[in-house]
């Protein structure tokens, strides 16, 4: 009887352990990245260039949903909303992550705390273009023109709040130079205006504009960068200029709804530094001008809370409102 009893126990077990399916691992289907900006900007380039490369290696689709709109509010908003599964994921930005809550009365929650962090994919840092018709070589001569002509200049943003509005507002201030803020919507346009000559300065990435400064169209007076760029080689840093602790740079990253597993954030996490290594993606990423940082998701999440300090007493300083 006891033997009986110990045979059909062991049957039992090995039914359990047998007809019961092991669960795959993530992903098993299509995945979505959510891009909160429009289809052609960096944001999106960086987005596509990362999808696929997680497409061939995991041999599921990776669909790149552009969703514009309330500054990035709108996609953002999207996958906040969306089942933790990692199936919906958010392109994030300095604007839409840190930055956006303090302008946008109507966003009702903390991104900190309503989102994983999984790894900032790239920085951005800004460089300071400049009309060429503009007569100053260097970011000492145009403050010194600007100074002498309060009220002429114009520099363009693609957008109120964006970093590239606080950024030149805060050098705006800081060094007294009489510019007015000119909002285009994105950075194509804005390029536009700049070329054309109806705005006299912008910041953007050194992708935007580098092939107009070999053109001689534009002049590059300075990155916000640790070292210069390969893009722009013969552009000094901010630091060389003396610009200051004045942050110009955007960066991209990829963040997942709060309450995903931490295994799919961490095989996620692994995939995209995998596809930054990728020699034609980072070949694409240094011809941008954008500079490789794939962080630890914890990194991450403290470099999250210290721009958002950061950027909420800019916003308070700046006077800087979304109407």
């Amino acid at each position: 009887m006891r033997s009986l009893l110990t045979l059909l126990l062991g049957g039992f077990f090995i039914v359990l352990a047998f007809g019961v399916p092991a669960r795959a691992e993530w992903p098993e289907r299509t995945v979505r990245l959510i891009v909160p900006y429009s289809a052609g900007s960096m944001g999106d380039t960086v987005a596509r260039l990362v999808a696929e490369r997680l497409q061939q290696r995991f041999g599921q689709p990776f669909i790149v949903d552009n969703r514009t709109g309330a500054g990035g509010n709108i996609g953002t908003r999207a996958v906040e909303q969306s089942d933790p599964d990692g199936y919906t994921l958010l392109l994030a930005a300095t604007n839409n992550l840190t930055i956006n809550q303090f302008l946008y009365n109507d966003l009702d929650f903390d991104p900190l705390k309503r989102f994983e962090a999984v790894t900032i994919l790239v920085d951005v840092p800004s460089v300071v273009f400049l009309n060429s018709k503009v007569p100053a070589q260097t970011w000492q001569e145009f403050v010194k023109y600007a100074q002498a002509n309060r009220g002429k200049l114009n520099y363009a943003s693609p957008g109120i709040g964006t970093t590239p509005h606080l950024s030149a507002e805060a050098l705006n201030k800081r060094f007294n130079l009489g510019m007015t803020h000119v909002p285009y919507r994105g950075a194509s346009l804005a390029l536009q205006a700049l070329l054309a000559g109806d705005v006299q300065l912008y910041l953007a990435g050194a992708g935007v504009g580098a092939t107009q400064v070999s053109q001689g169209q534009l002049r590059a007076l300075a990155v916000a960068s640790a070292h210069r760029l390969d893009a722009l080689p013969n552009t000094p840093t901010f630091a060389e200029v003396g610009m200051g602790d004045i942050e110009a740079s955007n960066w991209w990253g990829v963040v997942a709804p709060a309450g995903t597993p931490q295994p799919v954030v961490s095989r996620l996490h692994d995939a995209l530094c995998d596809a930054l290594g990728d020699p034609v993606v980072k070949a694409t990423m240094d011809h941008l001008g954008n500079v490789s940082i794939c962080n630890a998701s914890d990194e991450m999440k403290q470099q999250l809370i210290k721009e958002t300090g950061y950027w909420q007493k800019a916003v308070k300083e700046l006077g800087v409102a979304v109407e």
